[in-house]
């Protein structure tokens, strides 16, 4: 049970982590016009939150998406990161 709360509160500060990166290098990103509500032309702290945690969820929906590579290379990292904490906790609980 001790890995499942460590994997939680590791994904948790992977948010907090990414979420706060998006937000430093929110030029790099862009706002979807057709789902977006809010018509600010920059992502918000709340914006950057949801993303991470979207992508951490491996739901990946979200009204911001990446324009430069540099952004698109934080989001991949994000992403192999969530991969490879869930495939070693499902190998782990499954032993």
């Amino acid at each position: 049970m001790k890995i499942v709360i460590r994997t939680v509160f590791f994904h948790l500060c992977c948010i907090l982590f990414f979420g706060l990166i998006y937000l430093i290098f929110k030029d790099g990103f862009s706002r979807d016009p057709a789902y977006s509500v809010n018509k600010k032309p920059e992502p918000e702290v709340i914006d950057c939150l949801f993303l991470a945690t979207t992508v951490q969820a491996g739901v990946g929906y979200s009204d911001l998406y990446p324009i430069t590579n540099l952004a698109k290379t934080i989001l991949i990292i994000q992403q192999l990161i969530m991969i490879c904490t869930n495939v070693f906790l499902i190998y782990v609980v499954t032993l």
